[in-house]
Formats: structure tokens, sequence, C-alpha cells
């Protein structure tokens, strides 16, 4: 788009505020202010051009967002959810150059955005979305800290330096706890899903891990309490003496090796 000289660092910045502004905030006072930025012509004006602009930089937004919240776009069809997210974007513009790092916050919105309250579970939805989809982007783990030790070396660790020890889970781990039955939500939603599509609310909550294995296969794995407390200290960067006075309902050697034995855990450091 053409834009009018600007004499320094400070006139670039002033532009480029209001220029944010007129975007993710198209007041007739925004609109103005930015409009005095741009060249127009005979054809079109410069509140035109700037309207052309919006609407390609917030179709783009929202197209990346519809990829990023597919079950949430089916449960509430496509023009729904896209006015729903016309807010969200005014409340919450972007502020990185990578559109794939924009939606967090979309979860949030929903649980209160009125229209949808009686959707009680649609921003917890929304969040397994979000991890899936942070879960899927998440750096590789082949190339884990030279502080990382392989879980092998364990044995050799003395009785009087276990306690000092730290699980490192995949990198691509999150927890999400629910009181809605969101993994059967989220599974009846897909589109290759073949079986009984009804989903009831009285099926109660769920403690699930969303994380990429070694294979870069996507799981969402649900949790027992035991397992939900134990891989919610080692994300926590716990350490094994603080787990073990945590008060679990199994052994913890038990929880420890399911957790190995799936590949969510898969080394340690002594620091």
């Amino acid at each position: 788009m053409p834009f009018n000289q600007v004499q320094s660092l400070s006139d670039l910045k002033k532009l480029q505020e209001t220029f944010y502004d007129a975007i993710f905030d198209p007041s007739s006072n925004n609109i103005k202010q930015a409009s005095t930025y741009i060249i127009g012509t005979e054809k079109i004006s410069e509140a035109q051009r700037l309207s052309i602009y919006r609407d390609s930089i917030l179709g783009g937004i929202t197209a990346a967002l519809t990829h990023i919240y597919p079950v949430c776009v089916k449960l509430l069809g496509e023009k729904y959810f896209t006015h729903m997210v016309a807010g969200y974007l005014k409340k919450f513009p972007s502020e990185s150059p990578d559109i794939g790092n924009y939606g967090e916050h979309l979860p949030a919105y929903i649980a209160e955005f009125k229209p949808a309250k009686e959707l009680v579970y649609l921003s917890d939805v929304a969040q397994l979305e979000w991890l899936w989809h942070k879960a899927f982007n998440a750096p590789s783990d082949l190339s884990s800290s030279p502080e990382q030790k392989p879980l092998s070396e364990l044995q050799n660790i003395s009785e009087q330096n276990l306690p000092l020890v730290k699980f490192c889970s995949v990198s691509s781990a999150n927890l999400l706890t629910s009181l809605y039955p969101i993994q059967r939500i989220w599974q009846v939603n897909q589109h290759d899903f073949q079986g009984d599509h009804s989903v009831s609310l009285d099926e109660g909550g769920v403690s699930l891990v969303i994380w990429r294995c070694a294979d870069f296969g996507m799981r969402i794995d649900e949790l027992n309490e035991d397992e939900t407390k134990f891989l919610s200290a080692v994300l926590n960067c716990a350490s094994f003496g603080q787990i073990a006075e945590i008060d679990f309902n199994q052994g913890l050697d038990e929880i420890v090796q399911r957790c190995i034995q799936t590949g969510l855990v898969i080394g340690f450091t002594t620091g």
C-alpha cells in the first residue's frame, strides 16, 4: 500500500501505531488518523484502501484460527465462529510475526463470550485444540539439553542423590483438566470419526495429557489422579524428593514406570 513518506524513526513508530489501531479497532477517528498516511487515487480513497488491507489481514488471521480450532468451528458453525472471532481480534490483536502463535487467549475469550454461555464445555474444547496445536508445533526432543541424561543412567545415581533427580518429559506435553467429557466431544467431531456421535455431559470430567510422541504421532491420553499429580509435578520441575512427598494412591515406582513406558518421561537431570 502506498504511504506518504515519514521523516524519522519516531514518525515511523507513530505510523505503525496509528495503522495498527485502524486495523484492529476501526473507529471513525482511527480510520481518519491512519488515512492521513495513505496515498489515495481518483478511483479509490485512502479509507477504501485501508478497508481492503484490513479485510485482507483480518481474513488471513480468521482463516488461521479456523485451522487451529476446527472442532469449535464445527460446533458453532463457520459463520458464527467468524462473528465471535471478530470480537476476539479487536480485544487481542496479534503481537507476533508468526501467525501460528496467535490464538492462545481464545479459550479464555470464549469462557466470557455471553452468546456461547450455554455451551459450557466450549472453552475447554478450545483449550484442548490450542494445546494440540502447541504440541504439534513443539520443538523436537532429539536436540535435548546437554544437562539431560538418558533414563538408562538412573542406575548410576546413588541413593543419597536420588532426591535431587528431576525427570524430563517430552517438550510437547501439556496437561488439561475439565469438568466435561471434552476428549469424547473432540473425537466425535473429527472428520474421519465413525460410530455413535452422541455425547452426554453426564459422562463427567477428564484429566488429559496432550502430546506428540517420538514417532511424531499426536496423542491425547486420559490420566488417572496419580498420573496427573506426578506429571504436573514433573512439568513444574519438581525434584524426585519433592514428588516423593506427594500423597499418591498407588506406589510412586508404578506411576513412574507407566510414564516412562508410554514415552512421556524421556530423561532426567540432577541439577
